[in-house]
């Protein structure tokens, strides 16, 4: 009995070194496929932030059947950046959750949003230069940078989330 069992294990571990793939990315981009599905059913918002997060939903269906899961993964992530920043202006300053940091922001408020835009604006820069660097090709990234740019003075909540958005899409081009 032993022996079968060893013999199944090193059956396994050789289907799986044959087939080169990495259950856990797999399950990575399952889980993220599976919260960006839940997501989108109940997202509202800006329409041109939506139509792009529908585009890369889709994007990431095809590279999670295509067995592309590093890439499925990184445009669903995509996808989710783009449905928070179409829901508006992040309410919370970045890193802190609800419930969570100092009960009255108070003098601390305004210096949190210079952070933010602070912040925005490094995001924005890396991801600029992350597409020059590596020769991204894909338009949606010219196309997020720029529309992240254009949001920098007056909403820099959502231009960090465009920039992240950016990011994610340059990483998944890369493939790493």
């Amino acid at each position: 009995m032993k022996k079968a069992v060893v013999g199944v294990l090193a059956l396994l571990a050789g289907l799986s070194l044959a087939q080169q793939v990495d259950y856990r990315e797999a399950a990575w981009a399952a889980a993220a496929l599976a919260r960006l599905q839940t997501v989108a059913e109940k997202a509202s918002g800006e329409e041109k932030l939506l139509s792009w997060a529908k585009e890369l939903k889709a994007r990431a269906e095809k590279s999670y059947e295509a067995k592309a899961y590093f890439k499925a993964a990184r445009e669903a992530q995509a996808a989710l950046l783009l449905y928070r920043a179409a829901q508006g202006e992040p309410e919370a300053p970045m890193g802190y959750r609800h419930g969570h940091g100092p009960k009255d922001w108070g003098r601390w408020g305004r210096d949190l949003s210079a952070r933010l835009g602070s912040r925005a604006q490094a995001l924005v820069d890396r991801a600029e230069k992350e597409r020059v660097y590596y020769r991204g090709q894909d338009p949606l990234v010219q196309s997020l940078i720029a529309e992240a740019k254009a949001r920098l003075d007056k909403e820099p909540g959502r231009a960090f989330l465009l920039a992240q958005a950016a990011l994610a899409l340059i990483s998944a081009e890369r493939g790493f």
